[in-house]
């Protein structure tokens, strides 16, 4: 039986939107997408007895006072109903101890959701000179590389210490709480992966993995199996407790 992989999804005035790379991402990996919207945060106990995985998706920027920060200046437009959503299905997921990844925009959530703080803006809080994390290029393009940390689950994972990705944001993860830990890092020291190690698999990564599957890049496609086996594995967990 094929796993079912809860994906957020990002919100407009009229209408809710999801990239198609990452539905099909989770088809070509083995599991059943099943898109989450806005507007069910007392449903999240019912979403996450059903779903087997949790994906979350990229978009806008995290309203701030969700790690208790003023808005800056810098800051884009927020949703905070999006923020509510996928705060609290983190939270139970994480309870649950079912498989999350987190994509961009997801990746710092999962970070908030356990505590964390994030940079409402690179440019702005970072004195020292950044790689271009926000790219011209096409979203399949790989456009600066990450290092990552050997004897992670994302290490295990990369087959190498050394990856290329693309990049679409201007806000960071910052403080990381236990038991979240760095697994991946760019060249000028923004954090581009972390991973929980007190859950069988919960990672984050800075990157959309998604988008370089349409390349048919060998770490997207290891990621994406890899969660999808680590969503399965769960399932028959469950089965026979």
């Amino acid at each position: 039986m094929k796993p079912i992989i809860g994906i957020t999804s990002d919100v407009e005035p009229s209408a809710h939107k999801l990239q198609n790379t990452y539905i099909q991402a989770i088809i070509a990996s083995g599991g059943i997408p099943f898109i989450i919207p806005m507007g069910v945060e007392t449903d999240i106990g019912q979403i996450t007895s059903i779903i087997d995985g949790l994906v979350i998706s990229g978009g806008g920027d995290i309203n701030p006072l969700e790690f208790n920060e003023e808005p800056i200046q810098q800051l884009g437009d927020v949703t905070p109903e999006r923020d509510s959503v996928e705060l609290g299905l983190v939270r139970e997921m994480l309870n649950l101890d079912k498989p999350i990844l987190g994509i961009c925009r997801g990746h710092q959530i999962l970070n908030v959701a356990c505590g964390g703080t994030i940079y409402q803006d690179i440019a702005a809080q970072i004195a020292t000179p950044l790689v271009q994390h926000n790219q011209k290029a096409k979203r399949d393009h790989q456009s600066h590389t990450v290092n990552v940390v050997q004897g992670t689950l994302l290490g295990s994972i990369s087959m190498s210490g050394k990856i290329l990705v693309n990049s679409f944001h201007h806000q960071a993860v910052k403080d990381i709480p236990s038991p979240l830990i760095v697994s991946g890092q760019s060249s000028d020291g923004i954090v581009e992966a972390i991973e929980s190690t007190a859950h069988q698999f919960v990672i984050g990564v800075q990157w959309h993995p998604e988008a370089l599957l349409q390349k048919e890049d060998q770490v997207s496609d290891r990621l994406f199996k890899a969660y999808i086996k680590a969503c399965i594995e769960r399932m028959v967990q469950v089965e026979y407790n």
